[in-house]
């Protein structure tokens, strides 16, 4: 199943820029825009939940957090050894958002109507396990307005638009944080994946209010760890639609939890 044509439209915004190659030489189209995937990591904090041992859930320990620098955390995912995804950028943040990790990888440019290789960003961002409902925040704004990034290249500074975002953490909403009044006038929604525990009771009547399309969201208890952001990631760049992405996500965390593919689907809400 594709994305419904609102979304593909949003996955498909177009942002002039000079082309790009990655190491093995492929090249985006000249003027073509990046396609931009911009995740909210708010660092697991044992205050608020068991995240394994103590040093695991050290809210600001971005080096050993299991939701960061852990050997299943987001960004040591994206960083291992033939993951598929070039490191672009790693940055120390200001105040409450420690780190920010731009990687990138080149896909078929077919489904997305382009003859050449389309450049894909991931953008994970890492934010103070104390300061989770900042993040959470911060994730339904930047769903529900859009927004865009900036970075550097090389030697060349880039501003690329998001076209989909993500959420993987703890479900503050649980606790009883409450999602941000959406500001109306500047709507200008994206596509949405939540990791989190039981995310789609939570989220998704709420993001579809907004106008973005969820597109993997979860129906228990699980653990919201590198190699699903990585399938979900990687499911975008070739186009797929909620349910395909969703069959991505349980073939992952099957994989790396050890569990049969019906334990892995009971995890994640169907999705048409």
């Amino acid at each position: 199943m594709k994305l419904t044509r609102s979304a593909a439209a949003l996955l498909c915004t177009l942002i002039a820029r000079p082309a790009s190659a990655d190491p093995a030489g492929a090249t985006s189209e000249a003027g073509a825009a990046p396609l931009v995937v911009y995740v909210v990591v708010p660092l697991c904090s044992n205050e608020q939940i068991d995240c394994g041992s103590a040093v695991a859930g050290r809210p600001a320990d971005l080096e050993h957090n299991v939701y960061w620098g852990a050997v299943f955390g987001a960004r040591r995912f994206f960083e291992r050894a033939k993951s598929g995804w070039e490191r672009v950028e790693v940055t120390r943040g200001e105040g409450v958002f420690l780190e920010r990790a731009v990687f990138r990888r080149f896909v078929s440019g077919a489904p997305w109507g382009r003859g050449a290789p389309v450049e894909e960003l991931v953008v994970l961002q890492a934010v103070h396990g104390d300061a989770i409902d900042r993040a959470v925040d911060h994730f339904w704004t930047t769903t529900t307005e859009g927004g865009s990034v900036t970075f550097h290249d090389g030697g060349v500074v880039r501003t690329v638009s998001i076209q989909a975002t993500g959420y993987a953490g703890h479900n503050r909403l649980m606790d009883g944080k409450r999602l941000p009044a959406t500001n109306a006038g500047a709507r200008s929604p994206v596509p949405a994946f939540v990791l989190a525990c039981n995310s789609e009771p939570y989220f998704a009547k709420a993001l579809e209010g907004a106008g973005s399309q969820p597109l993997v969201t979860t129906s228990t208890l699980m653990a919201p760890e590198g190699y699903l952001i990585d399938a979900v990631a990687q499911g975008i760049g070739e186009k797929l639609g909620p349910a395909a992405l969703r069959a991505r996500a349980v073939a992952a965390y099957a994989k790396w939890q050890r569990l049969t593919p019906r334990e892995a689907g009971s995890v994640f809400a169907k999705r048409r």
